[in-house]
C-alpha cells in the first residue's frame, strides 16, 4: 500500500460510515417513524452524534498517521457489529458486514503505519551513522 492508496482507503471508509449512519437516521426519523418510539428515536440520535464524532476523529487521526486513528476505527467497527435492530433486518446485516470489513481494513492500516514508522526510523538511523 502506498501513501495515495492509504489516504483514499481512509476517506472512502469515512464516507461509507457517514452515509450508512445518515441512512439509518433517515429511516428512523423520515421513512418509518411510526415503527419507532420516542425513546428509540432519542437513542438513535445520541448514537448518531457519537458515531459521527468517532468517524471524524478516525479520519483526522488516520490521515495524520497516528495509530490511535485505526484503533478508534476498530471500536467504530465493533459498534456497527453490535448495532443490531430487529425492526430493520436489512440495515442490520449491512451494518454487520460493513463493521467486519472495516475492522479488517483498520488492521491493515495499523500494519501500514507500523511499517512506515519503522522505515522512517531506519532511514534516520542511517543518516545519523553517515553523519558520525
Amino acid at each position: 500500500m502506498n501513501e495515495k492508496k492509504y489516504k483514499s482507503v481512509v476517506v472512502i471508509w469515512g464516507v461509507i460510515f457517514l452515509v450508512l449512519h445518515t441512512l439509518s437516521l433517515i429511516n428512523v426519523v423520515g421513512l418509518f417513524p411510526s415503527l419507532y418510539t420516542y425513546l428509540s428515536k432519542l437513542i438513535t440520535s445520541f448514537v448518531a452524534l457519537i458515531v459521527l464524532a468517532l468517524v471524524i476523529i478516525f479520519m483526522g487521526l488516520s490521515l495524520k498517521k497516528k495509530k490511535s486513528g485505526p484503533i478508534i476505527g476498530i471500536v467504530l467497527g465493533a459498534i456497527y457489529i453490535l448495532n443490531f435492530n430487529f425492526t430493520n433486518i436489512f440495515m442490520s446485516v449491512v451494518n454487520l458486514v460493513a463493521g467486519i470489513c472495516f475492522i479488517i481494513s483498520c488492521v491493515g492500516l495499523l500494519k501500514y503505519i507500523s511499517r512506515t514508522k519503522k522505515a522512517t526510523e531506519q532511514t534516520k538511523e542511517e543518516k545519523q551513522d553517515e553523519n558520525a
